[in-house]
């Protein structure tokens, strides 16, 4: 049996709390409180809340600071974001949008209102999460046929946001990346098992076979509107900046920005991985390969401006691997 949604209710005011706690419990909500922004990030870290009724102001941390702390944490950001307060202001809205907030309640709340605000977000946030398992689902697939790459996709997802972010890019471009990037590979369950896991390099008939990869990947994918952004990726991610690449020969700004990010995240994390064709790298030997080139990879196969930042950020890659490189694999 599913357990009870959970919905934190975080305000400075206990008759506000019971308020919301004498609306939502005969509703079949699992309520908690916390009465400021400390007490409510500590309560989201022991348990796994399903939605935050937020007060925008409260002493200490407002509502807005609460909100942005959710946003840059990893374990929290996913948790939608009520905010509920006096002010009506269009600024005090903007600020709640910059923050993060999924939706807004004005005071004095209005039962039905706060009922069907609360129901809209929980499942928006529900077919979100299934969206993410669907893909998750499909980048998993392409490793049955692989060997045993470990979290090589989620960390490619993650290695790309961080470059979207250092570029400046909006945080729905780096979303999205970290996400569909894991689709990078997904072609390859088309790609026969002995050429996957041969132990040395491929003959050019091999090669040619893995090139397919990358065209077979935009084929599984499809043409369905929110998967544009990880065909882009399956198709492009082995095109090169000097147009060397594959499957068209690319070059320049001709390759989608996403699949250049890509590009230089997954030449990164296959560095650092052995396979039965070659050794491993540590985070010096890989930085080196990339910066310095030898006979597969070469500087001029990335965009110039990425590679500059990767190099800049080079420290955050290694971080992000040894965060990443034991974990468990997330459930697809």
């Amino acid at each position: 049996m599913n357990r009870a949604h959970r919905i934190l209710c975080v305000d400075d005011e206990d008759f506000n709390l019971e308020l919301l706690e004498t609306l939502l419990t005969p509703n079949g909500y699992e309520v908690f409180t916390a009465q400021d922004g400390k007490a409510a990030l500590a309560l989201m870290a022991d348990k796994n809340m399903d939605l935050v009724l937020l007060d925008i102001n409260m002493p200490g941390m407002s509502g807005h600071e609460v909100c942005r702390a959710m946003r840059t944490d990893g374990d929290l950001k996913h948790i939608p974001v009520v905010m509920i307060t006096s002010m009506d202001s269009r600024e005090a809205r903007l600020k709640g949008i910059e923050a993060g907030a999924d939706e807004f309640l004005a005071k004095p709340i209005d039962q039905a209102e706060l009922l069907l605000r609360i129901r809209n977000t929980l499942n928006s946030r529900e077919f979100e999460d299934a969206f993410t398992y669907l893909i998750h689902s499909l980048a998993r697939a392409a490793e049955a046929n692989d060997i045993d790459t470990g979290n090589h996709i989620m960390r490619v997802g993650e290695y790309s946001a961080l470059i979207a972010r250092e570029l400046g890019l909006p945080e729905r471009f780096t979303e999205n990346i970290r996400l569909q990037a894991t689709l990078h590979d997904v072609g390859k369950v088309h790609v026969p098992s002995h050429i996957l896991k041969k132990s040395g390099r491929l003959d050019e008939t091999e090669m040619e076979e893995m090139k397919k990869h990358t065209t077979f990947g935009a084929m599984i994918i499809g043409d369905h509107p929110h998967l544009e952004f990880g065909k882009r990726i399956a198709l492009c991610h082995h095109e090169k900046w000097d147009g060397t690449g594959y499957p068209a020969g690319l070059k320049g700004e001709q390759i989608p920005l996403e699949a250049r990010i890509v590009a230089i995240a997954d030449c990164y994390d296959a560095l650092r991985n052995s396979r039965v064709y070659k050794p491993c790298y540590d985070h010096a030997g890989a930085v080196r390969v990339l910066t310095e080139g030898d006979d597969r990879l070469k500087p001029e196969h990335f965009d110039p401006k990425i590679f500059a930042i990767f190099k800049r950020i080079a420290p955050q890659f290694e971080t992000l691997y040894e965060k990443m490189k034991d974990a468990p694999a997330r459930p697809a």
